[in-house]
């Protein structure tokens, strides 16, 4: 108590001294541990150790979009936190080229591995797309900062237009959805980054962070948590061929037994209008429009891959022209 007493009271020179929150890098690992459960779901639906459509399914998707926020949003807490004895440069630069770098290996990795869904804009592009802005917004008010990322989060779902298709692939503010493994536009995702400055900034502002900087790890999960949290960039490169490794060795024990007790078309249908009906349609033309995906999908030869979520381009291509024939046929009647 005593510690956290003198923490919470500590001076400003104190605050600009302690180079690492250890309760930001718990937060990190946190969202690390995250990661590993996103990935590794996908993993085994790749693998079909669990139904492939599992990952596609709203909820796991939109689980998928909080980790990938938090993430974003702990690089702008970082940013203030790190800035708020002035902005070192030639640590902002050197941060800057390392994620540059692990960004230009992610997408050179998966356009080896996976040439029809690289990674062109992941979540490393866009971190490196947010880091510029939170360097432009580094001694702005907490709440020009705010409504700043208020604005670019709500953006696409306010003035999306088909206008923007052609930059849709980084900017994220048109309709045309490109194909790809990992995509994080700056549109709204880079928001979030601002979102994390501006309550950082706040925070700043109201001398919250003594009580920040006074927590301490005092058993083995924070530990891990923290070291997971200074090393994210590292293992965020690492992770995915151990998890992949894993999947497939599962697959070989538990993928067929589990391909003969799920019926693809069942389950592709489930989560097919579980999204359909997301997005405010009526369940029976939501089922008429599913059921006729996975009958001219069937017809036209695409099933398997759609099940493997293997399509090449031209594949997609033509797999969206027969969504659009369903839609319009399930209209009618």
């Amino acid at each position: 108590m005593t510690t956290l007493s003198s923490s919470i009271s500590a001076s400003s020179t104190d605050i600009r001294t302690v180079k690492r929150v250890p309760l930001i890098d718990a937060a990190r690992g946190a969202a690390i541990a995250g990661m590993f459960v996103y990935h590794f779901i996908w993993d085994l639906g790749f693998f079909a150790v669990i139904p492939a459509s599992f990952p596609q399914s709203p909820g796991f998707r939109f689980f998928g979009h909080i980790v990938a926020a938090t993430f974003l949003a702990l690089v702008g807490i970082s940013h203030a936190m790190a800035t708020r004895g002035g902005l070192n440069w030639h640590a902002y630069l050197l941060r800057l080229a390392t994620v540059v770098g692990a960004a230009a290996l992610v997408t050179l990795a998966t356009w080896y591995l996976f040439p029809e869904a690289t990674i062109f804009f992941g979540i490393l592009h866009c971190i490196v797309v947010a880091s510029i802005l939170a360097l432009i917004f580094t001694r702005a008010p907490w709440f020009v900062t705010g409504l700043v990322a208020l604005a670019i989060i709500a953006a696409p779902f306010l003035f999306a237009s088909a206008a923007f298709d052609s930059s849709n692939w980084w900017l994220g503010m048109g309709f045309d959805e490109p194909r790809t493994n990992d995509w994080r536009p700056v549109f709204p995702w880079a928001g979030f980054t601002l979102a994390g400055l501006a309550l950082a900034q706040a925070a700043l502002r109201h001398g919250a962070p003594g009580s920040l900087i006074g927590w301490s790890t005092s058993n083995p999960v924070d530990r891990t948590l923290v070291l997971g949290g200074r090393h994210s960039l590292l293992i965020y490169l690492a992770h995915q061929p151990v998890l992949i490794a894993v999947a497939f060795l599962l697959s070989l024990v538990l993928a067929p037994r589990q391909l003969a007790s799920v019926s693809p078309e069942a389950d592709f249908q489930r989560v097919c209008v579980a999204r359909c009906v997301e997005a405010r349609a009526d369940a029976s033309y939501c089922a008429r429009t599913c059921g006729c995906l996975v009958d001219v999908s069937k017809a036209n030869n695409l099933w398997q891959k759609i099940l493997r979520n293997d399509l090449s381009a031209d594949e997609q291509k033509q797999y969206d022209e027969l969504t659009q024939q369903c839609i319009r046929d399930s209209a009618v009647k």
